[in-house]
């Protein structure tokens, strides 16, 4: 029996209207050693029927509805992860798409180094609202260039360096990772937000990290994808998870010695209190060392009105 090279997961929950451009992008890829497994979170837009329409394709050989939502995308993977059959695993979120060579292209690159146990490429945004595309250049500001060319490095150097500072993969729909060294992690079922760090951070235990520099990875950005705005329990959910990562990763002394690398954490609970401020008593509350931080901003900010 033949065994597929990649295992590509499609979690969906209400992402209808952009889930024929997800599917046929997956399809349609150039290297075709492949098996889909499709999963549906009970959404509730009438996802189902455009899913049905594939379910009788070849490559389609798994197509789950859940009856109750889940409650976590990371239970969605799991879900997948156990159902896969392949080396690779692609976890291809339903709302985004990507270029027809991606497998191909980070597939081969991997060949020149199989240390790699996860393989990731450039992402490019689209803004769903204002119609624009850009580069996304989350993880420029931890070093300004290195991220223009492609690189493999060793997952312990990588953690060191970047990792354990924030998420330097922009969008999981571009990135592939080992099924062996998947099955030795503890999936973050728990977390709605940052699971996905959480578990490349764990899979670099394992091996190297590729990292291709041409952009193929399209990350669809709407009113319900996961980084916009939420409610007040949500970002208090988002904020600890940050927190949580963050503190296992670094002692309080290095968080002190790098707080400036941090300042995304800082920025990004400075903003969200400002729009949350209509609200009464509320509390995106920040451990002590970056309460130092934020306190520096607050100032910088008054200062320059």
């Amino acid at each position: 029996m033949h065994l597929p090279k990649v295992s590509i997961i499609i979690p969906n929950y209400n992402h209808k209207p952009y889930l024929q451009q997800r599917l046929d992008s997956v399809l349609g890829q150039t290297f075709q050693d492949f098996e889909v497994i499709v999963l549906d979170d009970a959404s509730t837009d009438g996802s189902q029927e455009v899913l049905k329409a594939y379910s009788n394709h070849p490559k389609v050989n798994h197509m789950v509805f859940n009856d109750v939502n889940s409650g976590s995308p990371f239970k969605q993977w799991q879900k997948g992860i156990a159902l896969a059959q392949g080396e690779w695993i692609w976890i291809a979120e339903s709302d985004d798409y990507c270029e027809l060579d991606f497998l191909s292209t980070l597939l081969s690159f991997y060949e020149s180094d199989t240390s790699c146990v996860l393989l990731y490429c450039a992402t490019k945004h689209k803004d769903e609202i204002s119609g624009k595309m850009y580069l996304d250049t989350w993880a420029s500001a931890m070093d300004e260039h290195r991220w223009n060319n492609s690189f493999i490095n060793t997952g312990q150097d990588e953690v060191k360096r970047y990792f354990r500072y924030r998420n330097i993969i922009p969008n999981a729909s571009g990135a592939l990772f080992k099924k062996e060294a998947v099955l030795n992690v503890r999936l973050p079922l728990g977390m709605k937000y940052c699971g996905d760090w959480q578990l490349w951070l764990q899979l670099l235990s394992y091996g190297s990290i590729g990292y291709v520099s041409k952009p193929m990875n399209y990350f669809r950005k709407h009113k319900d994808t996961t980084r916009t705005f939420k409610l007040l329990e949500s970002e208090r959910t988002r904020f600890n998870e940050y927190y949580t990562i963050i503190q296992q990763y670094s002692t309080f002394l290095d968080r002190l010695v790098y707080l400036n690398k941090y300042n995304w954490i800082v920025l990004e609970c400075y903003l969200k209190k400002r729009t949350l401020g209509r609200f009464p008593n509320v509390k995106l509350k920040l451990p002590i060392e970056l309460q130092l931080a934020y306190c520096m901003l607050v100032v910088r900010k008054k200062l320059s009105l």
